[in-house]
This record gives structure tokens, C-alpha cells and sequence, in this order.
């Protein structure tokens, strides 16, 4: 069984950890925080539940990075990101050796905002959802409406252009590993990586979302 790297133990790490925390999951987790007192807070939250940890306080985009260059040590743990960037976009731009794009117009995208490094933030939600949301498949946890279409369909149909070109959209999604805590396995950001490099020269969308909600970068081309 792989590991699993929570990346970044600060605010929002910390849901991951209580989940952890609990003594049900028998996975060995690796915390990932640059601040080393977020660390200390994440080993203590983590005694005596029996869970095993290990700790690095390596930047998260070189952290992440090089568990993808020892992919075959790697290849079965799973990436918990709560770090307040888009950190698989980073990792992606590092890879590649390609920056990022600005929008010039908004996207088409519902309850969007934008963020700092010219990620945009979606969700199908104008509210706070519930910390204990399982994620059902069809209708919203909160307000038992039908969910349709999902976001990352939503996101698979996004119409943006650069230059007169509709921009491709690639999504990684984000998987549910417990209530409102998600995650995705590290081979499939590996095979997303390798396929842009492959194939994918001009701009892109990049995304990371659930069925709720995502954040969306612009890769930009070769040059």
C-alpha cells in the first residue's frame, strides 16, 4: 500500500489530519509543510493514533516534483493538496518548462473568482458547503437538488479562446477520500504531465476540481 503526502499542514491541512487522526485508516502519511510549526501541530494531532508519519519541510512544488521523478517508488500514493496554491498546475508549468497565461476575459465558469497567480476558483455552490459533505454523485449533499452537469463536465465543455483557438481543457480530478477532504493518486497526475508533453504544444486549460468545485490555470505554449 503507497503512501499518502499531506502537502501543507496549515488551516486547511488540519481537516486532513483530525480525519486521519480518527485511527480507522491504516495508510502511512507523510506531512509536508515549509513551517515547521505546522509540523509540530500535525505530529501532535496525530499521537496516539497510531498512524504513521513522517515528515518534510521541503518546498511543496520541489516536494511534489520529486516524488514524480521516482514515480516507480511512488506510483501508489496519493497527494492530499491543502497548500493556498494551485499545486499541480505548479508542478505541471515546472515540468514542462512553460509558464502560465492571463485571462483576458472571463471565463464561462459558474461562481468564479480569480486568485493570485492567475488561477480562477468555480464552484456549482453560491454557499458554504458542509464540512461533512459526502460528494454524492447526483444531487447536492446541502440542498438535495440534482447536480447537473457536474462541474467537471462543466469544465471538460469550457469554450475559451486564445488568439481565435479554443483552448483544450484537461482536468485532473479530485477524488473523495472522506467527508469534504479530496485527493488524487500521483500516477494520474504523472500520466496527465507526460501527455502534455507529448501532445499538448499550444495553450491549455488546466484543471483540478471535483464535482463541485475546481481551479483552473492557463498553460501556455512552447515556444
Amino acid at each position: 500500500m503507497g503512501r499518502t503526502h499531506i502537502i501543507g499542514c496549515g488551516k486547511f491541512g488540519q481537516r486532513a489530519l483530525e480525519f486521519y487522526s480518527s485511527g480507522s485508516q491504516s495508510q502511512s502519511l507523510v506531512l509536508v509543510d515549509s513551517e515547521k510549526r505546522n509540523l509540530i501541530a500535525g505530529q501532535a494531532l496525530l499521537a496516539g493514533s497510531g498512524v504513521k508519519t513522517l515528515t518534510s519541510s521541503q518546498d511543496a512544488v520541489d516536494y511534489l516534483g520529486g516524488l514524480l521523478e521516482d514515480d516507480e517508488n511512488c506510483k501508489d500514493d496519493w497527494i492530499i493538496p491543502t497548500v493556498p496554491l494551485h499545486l499541480a498546475f505548479a508542478v505541471l508549468e515546472k515540468a514542462t518548462g512553460r509558464g502560465r497565461l492571463g485571462w483576458d476575459i472571463e471565463p464561462q465558469l459558474p461562481n468564479f473568482c480569480a486568485g493570485e497567480r492567475d488561477e480562477v476558483y468555480s464552484s456549482l455552490a453560491d454557499f458554504l458547503c458542509p464540512s461533512d459533505c459526502p460528494q454524492p454523485r447526483r444531487y447536492c449533499y446541502h440542498t438535495k437538488e440534482q447536480r447537473q452537469p457536474s462541474l467537471l463536465n462543466w469544465l471538460a465543455g469550457v469554450e475559451y479562446r486564445v488568439a481565435g483557438r479554443k483552448l483544450p481543457s484537461i482536468i485532473l480530478p479530485s477524488t473523495q477520500i472522506g467527508p469534504g477532504l479530496g485527493g488524487f493518486p500521483l500516477r494520474r497526475l504523472l500520466r496527465i504531465i507526460n501527455f502534455v508533453k507529448k501532445r499538448c504544444p499550444s495553450p491549455l486549460l488546466f484543471s483540478t476540481a471535483c464535482r463541485c468545485h475546481g481551479v483552473t490555470n492557463i498553460l501556455a505554449g512552447t515556444s
